[in-house]
């Protein structure tokens, strides 16, 4: 699913794409390539091919999965690039990137939740309270 993002640009597309909780990995006939994965392992995962034009930046989005047991990917089949998650996400995407929505929670590994308990510091008991009282 490809959209066009016009100037000018609040940021660079590093930034920007950052903002929207996308990781850079590489650039792919001279298109810069975001990832942003769903939970822990590397697949399935929302993959964005970044290009500058001269009218704005064109966003191309497609869902990246992997099939455990043939190890093919899903780039033959349709809705890999258009209908359900890859709109919404493309909505998302878009919202954050044109500064409309604020960002929540990002579903992205490698971040860890602080809990409220973990917040506030505890104090330490001694062995002493921790035997009588």
């Amino acid at each position: 699913m490809r959209r066009l993002l016009p100037h000018p640009l609040q940021a660079s597309p590093d930034t920007l794409m950052a903002r929207a909780g996308y990781v850079r990995h590489c650039v792919e006939a001279g298109r810069t390539c975001y990832h942003r994965r769903l939970n822990d392992p590397p697949f399935p995962r929302f993959h964005v091919l970044v290009a500058i034009r001269e009218n704005g930046m064109e966003i191309d989005l497609h869902f990246d999965a992997l099939d455990s047991i043939t190890h093919k990917s899903n780039h033959d089949q349709p809705w890999a690039y258009e209908g359900g998650r890859v709109d919404e996400e493309m909505h998302r995407l878009l919202a954050i990137l044109m500064g409309e929505s604020v960002v929540g929670q990002t579903n992205h590994p490698n971040t860890a939740r602080a809990s409220s308990s973990a917040l506030a510091p505890k104090s330490k008991r001694t062995l002493f309270e921790i035997l009588f009282k």
